[in-house]
């Protein structure tokens, strides 16, 4: 079932800032083509830069991304992936609504890698290259299927060259504190998703306040960047989505 997701308190002249969290192996440019959008719009938009060695440092850079957006209200965070454990564990009086863009959505006590291992395996372990303990990369052959399916092949070289190798030690730590139980939020199931399963996002999305649902592959972000876009902006000013 697919659901709209909520007005935000937000003054459509005065919108909020939008926080953005990239996944595993990511970096902050998968992005850009989403911030360049908001922007254009006139919503203030930071953007986390992970790796940081756990997930409890990777929080503390989301963090302090979202002082960058002081003055712009209590703020919209969107986790792709990874990147939605990391959202989760932001302080809640700092958000005003979060979404999760085919994102982990841990409660307290789960671990990002031990919810993919009891979820229906999907295309992402063939894809590793590297020791799953200490750190891993996306084997270049396999990345653009594996992240861009409905790319054409420019715009998934473009994305995939900017991969970077993965410490998975903060996909093994627990989480310690679950905005969602405080804040409302949005979960974006991908149905085409070959990273993270769709009956995995099925399960977090019975966790949120709204849901979504989109034709997607896994990097939403980038194959359904104008509705990503549109979501966000629909949140930061207050109004509600279409579909």
């Amino acid at each position: 079932m697919t659901l709209s997701a909520p007005s935000s308190p937000a003054s459509p002249a005065a919108p909020r800032g939008v926080l953005l969290v990239h996944g595993a192996w990511h970096t902050g440019h998968a992005w850009d083509g989403v911030a360049a959008g908001l922007r254009a719009r006139g919503v203030a938009v930071a953007v986390a830069e992970l790796h940081r060695g756990s997930l409890a440092a990777d929080v503390a850079a989301a963090g302090a991304a979202l002082d960058r957006l002081d003055g712009h209200g209590p703020a919209v965070a969107c986790g792709h992936s990874y990147g939605g454990a990391v959202v989760t564990g932001l302080p809640p009086h700092r958000i005003d609504h979060l979404v999760y863009l085919a994102a982990m959505m841990p409660d307290r006590g789960e671990t990002a890698l031990g919810l993919l291992a009891a979820a229906p395996p999907t295309a992402l372990a063939a894809g590793m290259v590297g020791d799953p303990a200490g750190t891993t990369t996306i084997d270049p052959e396999a990345a653009g299927s594996l992240f861009h399916a409905q790319l054409d092949a420019a715009e998934r070289a473009r994305h995939t060259a900017r991969l970077v190798p993965q410490a998975m030690a903060p996909g093994r730590q627990p989480t310690t504190a679950a905005a969602w139980h405080q804040r409302p939020s949005t979960y974006v199931v991908c149905t085409e998703d070959r990273v993270v399963h769709p009956h995995l996002q099925h399960r977090f999305a019975a966790r949120a306040t709204h849901v979504l649902t989109w034709r997607s592959d896994h990097g939403a972000f980038a194959s359904h960047e104008a509705e990503t876009v549109d979501l966000l902006h629909r949140l930061a000013t207050g109004s509600r989505p279409d579909h």
